[in-house]
């Protein structure tokens, strides 16, 4: 069934509150490792300026301000303020010394110039999206040429073993494990059925192309549950 932008957005609110901690518990804290594999693959460098989108809690802008120095400042972007101000929250402790912002926005229209920025991330983020290639092109757009998108997202394995095994997990067990931690089934329902009807890692990268990214390629990620998807403009 599909959930409407307005569900979307009280499902995160809430679950704000203990959305880190449920997902290091559901993905057993390989998604920290995942997180820092694709801040890798995005190269970042001192004075690089950095827009992480669907932000939420703010880990990724947590790993981009460690990449990029104290002295650059890295911008994240997501449509629930929750999220955002839990965000703060951690990032006042891990990062203090580091210049960040959070700001309230629509990832499909970005407030901010034409080629502004050197790289762009986006984790867990782009299968919420209503309009996902609206939100491509708005990422390609603000990005300065030779930048860079990197998308982090879960994703299915081809292995058949272990796909059964996955399907199992995350159809069955993970709602009930989010629902036991938060109280709120809808939340890791929806969960379930975004990355069961999001697209393929194939389609995915496809989608890359269609909207002008270059050298555009994936990395498959502990048998395939994730995937990094990246491309240049």
């Amino acid at each position: 069934m599909a959930v409407v932008t307005s569900d979307v957005h009280d499902i995160f609110s809430s679950i704000a509150n203990k959305y880190d901690s449920l997902n290091s518990i559901l993905t057993l804290n390989i998604d920290k490792i995942w997180r820092k594999k694709a801040i890798k693959i995005c190269k970042l460098e001192e004075k690089h300026k950095v827009l992480d989108l669907c932000c939420g809690t703010g880990q990724m802008v947590d790993y981009a301000c460690k990449a990029v120095g104290k002295n650059t400042e890295v911008i994240g972007l997501d449509f629930n303020e929750e999220m955002i101000n839990v965000g703060y929250k951690r990032l006042n402790q891990s990062v203090k010394d580091y210049k960040y912002k959070l700001i309230k926005g629509d990832v499909m229209e970005l407030p901010f110039e034409d080629n502004t920025f050197d790289c762009i991330t986006i984790a867990f983020g782009l299968r919420n999206v209503p309009d996902k290639r609206k939100a491509l092109l708005e990422m390609y757009r603000v990005l300065r040429p030779g930048g860079s998108l990197v998308c982090l997202e879960l994703s299915k394995s081809g292995i058949p073993i272990l796909k059964s095994i996955y399907d199992l997990y995350f159809n069955h067990m993970l709602p009930l494990i989010g629902y036991l931690g938060t109280r709120d089934k809808k939340a890791y329902y929806y969960l379930r059925d975004s990355v069961n009807s999001f697209m393929t890692k194939t389609q995915l990268k496809l989608e890359f192309d269609h909207c002008g990214f270059k050298n555009t390629d994936y990395i498959s990620l502990t048998c395939g549950t994730a995937s990094i998807h990246y491309g240049n403009k």
